[in-house]
């Protein structure tokens, strides 16, 4: 690591182009690290060449990637795609030597636990989402670490996008059944939002009295990142009761609206969509918000990892 107030060199090799989650990780991540002071060179994975990203890694202080390009998604997990790109990253990795950075959002399972277990004895550190996968498997090398989120102007309320209830994200796997009932309940009252982004997600945050969260894969560690960005656009958000939110301060009642069972979830939509409980509705929006951009920026989930480090690095010195 560099010295001089321990700012680095960092090679972030992520995905930059061509794909729209980039406004919601790399970019920011980017943006955040440069606020604190580190230099970042960014490299696609779909672009750079591999003889430059091993000559800017050997020049800096530390490689930060994510998957790395594998293909980890349920819908592109092909074996033998998946394989001969992990054996190119591992052979990348074993060329390298600075601080090798992984900082996986996906969950744990099928090939993405073939990733972990390959890749964490070459790196120094991974950071994980699915902080359940951590705390069962205790890889000396391995933390917990959730996603963050980004201050940004609030939404404005439109007419287009207005509802009682909104789910965002794709319908499949064990959301259909609860997003079945709720459309057979709620009717028009309640809309579903497959692929919305950037201003038009902060927008909806302000347009919808309720965003609506399913529990399907999540557990007791693993949430997804929608938490954070939903309430730091001011969303009032009902979404699992999940033991690790407690554990990140996060108050059920004071910042979201905790479930575990369905009958739970309809009782608190029904509370909640009374119209004299408006002003409660934004009251508990309001303290959600600021208490996600205290806490939960990417520069602080930065701060963190960083400190971790560190902390890693000073104790190989002993």
């Amino acid at each position: 690591m560099a010295k001089g107030d321990d700012i680095m060199k960092i090679v972030y090799f992520g995905k930059f182009k061509n794909n729209k989650y980039s406004e919601l990780e790399e970019k920011p991540i980017s943006e955040a690290l440069k606020k604190m002071g580190h230099t970042v060179y960014e490299l696609d994975v779909m672009e750079a060449k591999m003889e430059d990203l091993i000559e800017k890694a050997n020049q800096s202080d530390m490689l930060l990637f994510h998957d790395g390009g594998l293909p980890l998604g349920l819908e592109e997990q092909d074996e033998l795609s998946f394989y001969m790109t992990l054996n190119g990253l591992m052979m990348l990795l074993s060329k390298m030597t600075c601080l090798k950075v992984m900082w996986l959002f996906d969950r744990v399972v099928g090939v993405g636990e073939i990733l972990a277990s390959r890749i964490l004895p070459t790196i120094d550190c991974g950071f994980f989402n699915d902080d359940t996968w951590v705390r069962r498997h205790k890889y000396p090398n391995a933390y917990g670490l959730h996603p963050g989120t980004t201050e940004r102007p609030l939404g404005q309320y439109r007419k287009d996008l207005a509802c009682d209830i909104a789910f965002i994200g794709r319908v499949y796997g064990g959301r259909v059944e609860v997003i079945e009932g709720l459309k057979k309940q709620y009717g028009k009252r309640f809309r579903i939002f497959e692929d919305i982004w950037g201003k038009d997600f902060d927008d909806l945050c302000q347009s919808a009295k309720v965003i609506f969260q399913p529990k399907w894969l999540m557990n007791d560690f693993l949430w997804t990142d929608q938490i954070y960005h939903a309430l730091s656009a001011g969303a009032f958000l009902i979404h699992p009761r999940l033991h690790g939110l407690q554990e990140e301060g996060l108050d059920e009642g004071s910042h979201y609206v905790g479930y575990t069972i369905i009958e739970e979830l309809v009782a608190g939509l029904e509370f909640f969509l009374k119209p004299e409980n408006d002003e409660k509705r934004k009251q508990v929006a309001n303290q959600g918000k600021s208490y996600v951009l205290e806490n939960f920026t990417w520069e602080k989930r930065l701060e963190k990892m960083i400190s971790v480090i560190k902390d890693k690095l000073l104790k190989k010195q002993k």
